[in-house]
């Protein structure tokens, strides 16, 4: 049998589409980006770029016979530059640990033991940063949901753009005045019409716990019937109502968004990886601090969460 240290990096590498898949599959919109193929993996750089979809600045129009084509407003270098963000989750043994597992048997649960837990970390911190608003850790977190779909989104910048000048960086902002059981129905059925063009709609919607909770008591009285898709089956509570799965965050640690639904259209949001850095461990050899009786590998992670769109995606408050 191999040395423990070699055998923990090399489980790591062989298990990294394992690891991928349990922290994609712990968060709710991961989870449906990767029913739709947009996780994506990518050779590497200083940025992501996304050409901007949705700006009317920039169109076509009709014509007759010989008439002149206006090209003036068109400006194909608008993109959004999404910085590559990094996390990583280490994995650590001391030297006791290792003195006292000296049997394979042993120095296999230790492995197995400590794999678990280092995934179980990496999974939470990972969804928490995808719901959030980008500014935790100093502003190294992804360019989480909160962000892309702000509840003040004339001002600030998303994806390197400014929100304040260019109209078609922004998101749907919506306040009901306060949702409640008698409203709740009415105030998403007008948001998902206001986000829908044409046969193209949002298809989720995450919500707080206690507006979740508001939709949930106002469809009871009218019996409402289970979705039985994916989602529901891999552990998630939805709701599959007016065409969208309406998910809550929350439960055990509380909620990472701060307040109201975020309505998604998930076909132009994406998670764009690096591929060297996809869930793999940083070396190829586990790490012995002269200082430590100790040795160490770290998990890592490297990319962002992008939106090529916000104009199709929105928020009720």
């Amino acid at each position: 049998m191999a040395n423990l240290e070699d055998s923990i990096v090399a489980t790591l590498f062989d298990q990294s589409k394992e690891v991928a898949n349990q922290v994609v599959h712990h968060n709710v919109l991961l989870n449906t980006l990767d029913d739709r193929g947009n996780i994506r993996r990518f050779s590497g750089g200083y940025e992501i770029r996304k050409p901007v979809l949705y700006n009317e600045t920039a169109q076509g129009n009709f014509y007759s016979g010989y008439d002149s084509f206006d090209l003036s407003a068109i400006n194909d270098l608008d993109a959004f530059q999404f910085a590559i963000r990094q996390v990583y989750e280490p994995l650590a043994i001391s030297g006791r640990e290792k003195r006292a597992n000296t049997s394979q048997e042993q120095l296999l649960d230790l492995v197995e033991n400590k794999m678990e837990a280092s995934v179980a970390r990496l999974k939470n911190r990972v969804s928490d940063s995808i719901l959030g608003d980008g500014t935790g850790f100093g502003g190294r977190e992804f360019s989480g949901v909160s962000l892309m779909i702000s509840t003040t989104p004339s001002s600030g910048t998303y994806g390197s753009i400014d929100r304040s000048t260019n109209t078609w960086a922004r998101n749907l902002a919506v306040s009901s005045g306060g949702l409640s059981t008698s409203n709740i129905q009415a105030n998403c059925t007008d948001m998902i019409m206001r986000l829908s063009r044409g046969s193209e709609g949002p298809d989720l919607a995450l919500a707080t716990r206690a507006n979740w909770s508001l939709l949930h008591q106002s469809l009871t009285p009218i019996q409402r019937i289970n979705d039985k898709s994916d989602k529901a089956k891999g552990g998630f509570r939805a709701i599959s109502w007016n065409g969208v799965d309406f998910v809550y965050d929350g439960g055990y640690g509380g909620s990472v968004l701060a307040s109201g639904i975020r309505f998604m259209n998930t076909k132009y949001i994406t998670f764009d990886i690096v591929r060297e850095a996809d869930f793999k461990p940083a070396e190829q050899k586990p790490v012995r601090p002269v200082d430590q009786d100790a040795f160490f590998t770290v998990i890592l992670v490297e990319g962002n969460l992008c939106c090529a769109a916000p104009a199709l995606q929105g928020v009720l408050t």
